[in-house]
């Protein structure tokens, strides 16, 4: 086998490895397709969204979960303009005028502005009232054991 039959097959399994399989092809063509036929959610969605997008790329912590926080919230803020725009007739044009106004965006966006908030805020709350909680457990065991020490004695304590 020269050198340059060994570089093709060598470009053949690279290139084998890298092609996706087929059920992640076929999702992505039914997902294309979907935002294609329900064009006007799609724009109204992609724009109220952007929280949302920009969450998981400036995320730096090794779980990721500031997307997932943020988009939940967001998602609660989107809703009502998707409901909205099904009842304004579901077209491109609906879809364009919806998001224009400032409301749309103040909604969905200030969601996603809760979302960043519950995701800063809420570790913190939870760590200190755990903190609490573990200081008031302490000086219930260092109580306990002053009970022991009185009643049992010094060489209880001692070991």
């Amino acid at each position: 086998m020269t050198d340059k039959d060994k570089k093709d097959q060598d470009e053949k399994a690279a290139a084998g490895k890298a092609k996706l399989p087929f059920s992640v092809r076929f999702a992505i063509f039914i997902l294309l397709v979907a935002a294609v036929v329900l064009l006007p959610l799609t724009i109204v969605f992609s724009v109220c969204m952007i929280p949302t997008f920009v969450a998981a790329i400036v995320d730096t912590h090794k779980n990721k979960t500031a997307w997932f926080t943020v988009g939940v919230m967001n998602l609660a803020g989107t809703i009502p303009s998707l409901f909205s725009l099904w009842y304004a007739g579901f077209t491109v044009m609906s879809a364009f005028q919806l998001i224009i106004q400032p409301m749309t965006i103040i909604i969905s966006f200030g969601a996603a502005s809760a979302g960043w908030l519950i995701y800063h805020k809420v570790p913190l709350f939870v760590s200190q009232v755990l903190f609490r909680k573990n200081e008031k457990r302490l000086k219930e065991i260092e109580k306990r054991q002053k009970e022991l020490v009185k009643k049992w004695g010094d060489e209880v304590a001692a070991g």
